[in-house]
């Protein structure tokens, strides 16, 4: 399993994982051997743990997100692939065949959806019904970037926003970048999530609010980190089903005759502290629309 949550926290997918394959009869130092390799953030740490796991050899890699997955495919061909949540369409980027038919070593669960990002857009418009211009910020670290930077500026000019896309790797990054967006005219901002982004999702809140910017993130605890908005698949779900992948492919199923699974269930997280310190009123459709408010 490979994983690049920072900030020394065990990462969800690790904590909920293990306790959904143990209930599946998959106990680690019993039943089961479950390594983990943490890339605390370094993204060019990645192959080099995953080319690690694949010498031992293992028998199937379990990952999250679009970052990693793109790693595992370019070290192996060889060992099932479980991706707990990817941005990128597996399809498109030539990890599968097809969705109902992976025909290779890579499937699990996606991400990938056009809608969500339409939502997420919509959403945003009912929180700033004025705007006209919104920002898109994203890093250039990931497989899923270019095509889902595509998807959100189609998506806003089909509700007639003019859009901006922003780039960025490290934190020194944040401040100028998000500057940089706030004068060009960028009225909110969506942020696209990944790995390098997770690390980075507290500095931009930050310079988010400083600006008066409201924003709207992509993965739950992108709330926490003091963002207005989170529009979100329900991760733990997702990875409790990722157990039941790893599950049959240990009894003998093959990842090429898995198919792709997309999330059903999401989430709308409204930050009222972040609304306060926006000086933002939120309007009341967008308060009965959340799932979790956080005060």
């Amino acid at each position: 399993m490979v994983v690049g949550r920072p900030d020394g926290r065990p990462a969800p997918l690790v904590k909920t994982i293990g306790p959904a394959l143990a209930s599946l009869g998959w106990i680690d130092g019993h039943t089961a051997c479950i390594l983990v390799r943490d890339a605390q953030g370094r993204l060019d740490q990645l192959a080099l743990l995953i080319e690690e796991l694949a010498r031992v050899p293992v028998d199937v890699l379990v990952m999250g997100g679009a970052t990693v997955a793109q790693e595992a495919v370019r070290v192996t061909r060889d060992i099932p692939i479980i991706v707990s949540g990817t941005g990128i369409d597996p399809v498109r980027a030539g990890w599968a065949e097809s969705y109902a038919r992976p025909g290779g070593n890579f499937t699990g669960l996606t991400l990938a959806n056009d809608e969500v990002i339409d939502k997420q857009l919509e959403i945003l418009r009912t929180a700033v019904p004025n705007m006209s211009h919104v920002g898109i910020l994203a890093t250039r670290a990931n497989a899923a970037t270019e095509p889902t930077t595509r998807r959100a500026e189609a998506a806003a000019a089909r509700m007639g926003l003019k859009a901006s896309l922003g780039f960025v790797l490290n934190e020194v990054d944040v401040e100028p970048e998000i500057g940089r967006l706030r004068i060009v005219g960028i009225e909110a901002l969506v942020v696209l999530a990944d790995p390098a982004m997770d690390n980075l999702r507290n500095a931009i809140a930050e310079r988010a609010i400083l600006l008066r910017l409201p924003t709207i993130g992509q993965l739950p605890f992108y709330g926490e980190a003091g963002f207005l908005l989170v529009y979100a698949a329900d991760l733990p779900a997702i990875h409790r089903r990722t157990a039941i992948f790893v599950d049959r492919i240990l009894k003998g199923a093959k990842a090429s005759e898995l198919p792709f699974e997309s999330p059903s269930q999401f989430t709308l997280t409204l930050n009222l502290r972040t609304a306060k310190n926006l000086g933002f009123d939120v309007p009341t459709s967008v308060l009965a629309q959340a799932d979790e408010v956080i005060e």
